[in-house]
């Protein structure tokens, strides 16, 4: 009977044993339950961050996997039997690879991507102020999100959001972007190179390494293998390469930062594109008049002082005759005649606020003032005319040799109709004194008269005064570019002037001349021709009208491009610096540079430094004449992983002497820049090497030749001169880059 008798203690025992039993394996398999379902997710964020074209697009997904990732490191890191899990190595960072075909055999030219200067650019862009997706799918496919309206009944304006990315080019994608941590952009520049044989300091060149089997850092690089890194992990490093075409044509060469550091000039607002059809052209046009005070300022002819009370009547009479003129009329009229009506309606001029000249009425020209429409005559709109002249040099400075008006006829709304004009008038005019100068000079563009044109001319400036004061009327609008020397000319005055010169004028206060403005916003060459055929006014009158029109049709976005002030890329990253939060407290679509808390540096010669960046304060500005010098290897220290103080964002310009003696040297420094790049920066920064080669020899080169080709200039440029420039020109055009990143493909246990 003693030994059923159980102990209280025993008993105890036994419930807590029971309790165990019934406790223990339930808990454990609800933790097991949950690491294999972290572990399930952290498998299925790798496969995409690895082989999905567009890679995590979620910044939140991102977090997630960075979570789930450093969890099971710590969970596994004693494990031997995961020692060559891919999983064990970094993380897969942003690539820019390949939209079509990311894994490339670099090593064969063949296989380089043909690009332009730009489109570097709004890659760099793209990866600075591109946001990331707030949700992802597993497709990659981004879901989209009822968003919170604001009071006014529009989506709350992202407070940092400075910009918008640009389109990406066709050939590109960027893999992982909301895995951004760094940007590092490396100019390598190449001067007193060679421009007709190869660089050996160029990508191109060091692919050699790659096929004659010999251990440089371009062979691991090139080769796509497993890299030892600082951070005790294993990481493949992916490469695309690319031929770049930086700029267009022969004018001027530019350099890489020109191209690469500057945004791109606002794209002209399409809002004119819904008022078009609404658009009143005759009153949008006079919308674009000059005030009295911009008149003045330009030195336009104005009244100065009262006309004589007697002579009014008189004054009146006459013009309403010369109103009613014809060109036939006015032809057969002599001279004297024609003299004596222009002396009747003169006025008395001054040109400036500053210039209260009145013109000596003893002289043979006389000013004269368009008038204003017989009250009697039949209602009309205004009408719209524009004006060019061409001046010859007389004792008297510059006299009229040649005017030509066209008149703006309003279309019926059909295609093709918006902008026809038709010629009024185009007369070739005798100075009265002798010519001194017909400014025909070779390949100048100040006057298309010429001697032998003059010949038989017997039209005088009073003819001509007359045919304008019957064709155009003081309601009438004249446009015309810099037309206050075409009104001087003329002897003019009107008060209502459209002046392209003004209306187009930069924001720096420079005028801009009618040829590029033609060519730039309407793609008309025109002033191109030599001699007698270098300038034409009626060509002239009319690319004044375009210009007015299509500014009147589509408002002020329709400018040059040049007087959009352009922002430096790193002087809007700072600004963005440290802006990552919205109206609503939503953090997770936010750009690297409203992510990014750390300091942007740049490392380049002095002369650099002071002319394209920032330099506010707010940048690490590293001085660094030569990639020999020790300031050189700056560059991947600056972006070194294990750095606490690692730069969000490296601009760096190196220079490199392409001079046979310098070749051994500069190429151990480039192979120990490139080394201690993929091997000491993190997964989470691509970086962009992009090389180019005699650009300050090509810029000098051009200059000579823009200096000889003056037709002025006493010396020669020769047929050999021609050849070298179009060599460096060429060498300085044609580029190659490197963009390096994380490994496109999944690492295999070895």
């Amino acid at each position: 009977m003693s030994e059923q008798v159980q102990s209280p203690f025993r008993v105890e025992e036994s419930a807590a044993a029971k309790q165990e039993l019934l406790g223990g394996p339930p808990m454990q398999k609800k933790k097991h339950k949950k690491r294999k379902a972290s572990n399930g997710r952290l498998k299925k964020l790798w496969r995409r961050a690895t082989t999905q074209s567009k890679g995590i697009t979620s910044r939140k997904e991102w977090n997630e996997m960075l979570e789930l990732h450093s969890d099971w490191k710590t969970s596994h890191q004693d494990n031997p039997d995961v020692s060559d899990d891919p999983m064990m190595g970094s993380l897969p960072g942003p690539a820019v690879i390949l939209s079509k075909e990311p894994s490339q055999d670099f090593t064969n030219m063949k296989n380089w991507q043909a690009t332009e200067g730009s489109d570097h650019r709004d890659i760099i862009l793209n990866l600075i102020f591109r946001q990331s997706s707030s949700d992802g799918a597993g497709d990659g496919i981004q879901k989209k999100k009822k968003r919170k309206l604001g009071a006014s009944g529009r989506e709350p304006m992202r407070q940092s959001s400075l910009i918008n990315a640009p389109t990406l080019p066709s050939w590109s994608n960027i893999r992982n972007l909301s895995g951004m941590g760094g940007l590092a952009v490396i100019e390598i520049c190449i001067e007193d190179c060679d421009p007709g044989s190869p660089c050996p300091l160029m990508p191109s060149e060091r692919v050699k390494d790659v096929t004659d089997g010999k251990k440089s850092p371009w062979t691991t690089l090139f080769g796509n293998t497993n890299i030892d890194t600082n951070s005790d992990s294993k990481v493949q490093r992916s490469i695309t390469a690319c031929k770049v075409k930086l700029f267009q044509g022969n004018k001027h060469p530019r350099c890489l930062s020109d191209v690469l550091m500057f945004l791109p000039p606002p794209v002209a607002s399409s809002e004119h594109d819904t008022k078009k059809q609404s658009v009143d052209v005759i009153d949008a046009i006079y919308d674009l008049r000059l005030t009295p005070k911009q008149m003045r300022s330009e030195g336009y002819p104005f009244i100065s002082g009262q006309e004589e009370s007697s002579t009014d009547d008189n004054k009146e009479s006459v013009e309403n005759k010369i109103s009613a003129y014809s060109k036939s009329d006015v032809d057969e009229m002599s001279t004297d005649v024609a003299l004596d009506l222009i002396k009747t309606v003169s006025v008395e001029v001054s040109f400036g606020d500053d210039d209260e000249h009145v013109v000596d009425h003893t002289e043979c020209e006389h000013y004269v003032k368009t008038f204003s429409r017989n009250k009697d005559a039949s209602p009309r709109r205004p009408k719209i005319f524009a004006i060019d002249c061409e001046m010859v040099q007389t004792k008297a400075n510059m006299e009229l040799a040649r005017v030509s008006v066209i008149e703006y006829v309003e279309g019926n709304g059909n295609e093709g109709d918006e902008e026809k004009n038709i010629l009024v008038l185009d007369e070739l005019v005798k100075p009265r004194r002798d010519v001194l100068d017909y400014l025909t000079h070779t390949c100048t563009d100040y006057s298309g008269v010429t001697a032998k044109m003059l010949v038989d001319v017997k039209t005088r400036i009073e003819s001509i005064q007359l045919l304008l004061l019957s064709l155009i009327h003081e309601e009438d609008v004249i446009i015309g570019h810099s037309a206050e020397n075409d009104l001087r000319a003329l002897r003019l005055v009107h008060n209502n002037i459209v002046d392209t010169s003004v209306v187009f004028r930069g924001d720096n206060g420079r005028k801009y001349s009618l040829k590029h403005l033609s060519n730039v916003l309407l793609q008309r060459q025109i002033q191109n021709g030599c001699g007698s055929s270098g300038h034409c006014s009626r060509e002239d009158a009319e690319a004044s009208l375009v210009l007015a029109l299509r500014r009147a049709k589509h408002g002020s976005s329709f400018l040059l491009k040049e007087s959009v002030k352009h922002q430096n890329v790193l002087d809007v990253f700072q600004k963005s610096k440290g802006g990552d939060h919205t109206s609503d407290g939503n953090s997770s679509e936010s750009s690297f540079a409203e992510r990014n808390e750390r300091s942007s540096v740049c490392i380049g010669p002095n002369d650099w430094l002071t002319g394209r960046s920032v330099g506010n304060g707010s940048q690490h500005l590293l001085s660094c004449e030569s990639i020999l010098s020790s300031m050189a290897m700056a560059v991947p220290s600056w972006l070194a992983s294990k750095k606490p103080s690692r730069a969000g964002m490296l601009w760096a310009k190196l220079i490199c002497e392409g001079s046979r003696e310098g070749f051994k040297n500069e190429l151990k420094k480039q192979d120990e820049i490139i080394d201690s790049l993929v091997t000491n920066v993190s997964t989470d920064t691509p970086i962009l090497v992009i090389f180019q080669r005699n650009y300050l020899k090509a810029n000098a080169l051009t200059r000579q030749r823009k200096a000889a080709t003056n037709p002025k200039a006493t010396c020669v440029w020769s047929a050999c001169q021609e050849e070298e420039w179009k060599q460096y020109m060429s060498s300085c055009r044609n580029c190659e880059a490197l963009w390096i990143g994380s490994s496109c493909q999944q690492q295999t246990k070895s």
